[in-house]
C-alpha cells in the first residue's frame, strides 16, 4: 500500500514539475518575442508618420516605405496578441470572475481556453495554410501598388497562431498544475494572472 501511494506520488510531482516547466518555457518564447516585436513600434512610427511630411513637404516619400510601415504595424498587432495573452492583458468583462474563488476561475481560465481559445486558434491556423504556402510560392506583391512582400501578411497569420496555440497549451499546463497541486500558489513570474505586465 505504502509502495503504491509512493509511486503515485511520484508520478503526480513528475508530471506537475513538467506541466509547470513547459508553462515556463511557452512564457519565455512569448516573453522574448513580444519583446523584440515591441521594437517594431518605432519603425512603425518612422515609416508611416514620416511619410506624410516626406511626401508633401520633401517630395521624397516612397511607396515602399508604405507599404512596409504596414507590414511591421501588423507585425505588432500579431505577436501583441500572444504576449497580451500571456501576461492576462486583453479585455476582459469581470462581472463575476473577480468575485469567484481561485481554484474557480482556474476552472473558468481553463475551460475558457480548451473550448473556445484552441478551437479558434486551431481554425485559423487550419484555413490559413494554404493560402500561406499558395502565397509564399509565388511571393505575392501587394494587389494597390505591386510593391514585393503581400506574402508576409500571409506568414504573419501562421506566425499568429502558433504564437497564440504555444501560448493557450502554456496557459493550459499552468492552471493544470494548480488545479492538481492546489495548496500551491505559482511564483509572480510564472502566473500572469497573479502579476502585472513589465
Amino acid at each position: 500500500m505504502r509502495y503504491a501511494f509512493e509511486v503515485h506520488l511520484a508520478a503526480m510531482t513528475s508530471l506537475l514539475r513538467f506541466l509547470r516547466w513547459f508553462a515556463h518555457a511557452a512564457d519565455a518564447v512569448v516573453d522574448a518575442v513580444g519583446r523584440i516585436g515591441a521594437w517594431l513600434v518605432l519603425f512603425v512610427v518612422a515609416a508611416l508618420f514620416g511619410q506624410l511630411p516626406l511626401r508633401e513637404w520633401v517630395g521624397a516619400g516612397h511607396i515602399l516605405a508604405n507599404d512596409y510601415g504596414q507590414i511591421a504595424h501588423a507585425t505588432v498587432f500579431m505577436l501583441g496578441v500572444a504576449y497580451a495573452m500571456r501576461w492576462d492583458g486583453h479585455v476582459r468583462l469581470d462581472v463575476l470572475y473577480h468575485r469567484m474563488s481561485r481554484r474557480a476561475r482556474l476552472l473558468v481560465d481553463l475551460a475558457g481556453t480548451i473550448f473556445f481559445v484552441v478551437p479558434w486558434i486551431g481554425i485559423v491556423l487550419w484555413f490559413s495554410w494554404a493560402t500561406t504556402v499558395r502565397s509564399v510560392a509565388v511571393f505575392e506583391k501587394f494587389p494597390e501598388t505591386w510593391s514585393p512582400g503581400y506574402w508576409l501578411f500571409k506568414v504573419l497569420l501562421l506566425v499568429f497562431g502558433l504564437l497564440v496555440f504555444l501560448q493557450a497549451l502554456g496557459h493550459i499546463a499552468r492552471d493544470l498544475a494548480s488545479l492538481i497541486d492546489d495548496g500551491s500558489r505559482p511564483d509572480v513570474s510564472a502566473s500572469p494572472r497573479d502579476a502585472t505586465a513589465p
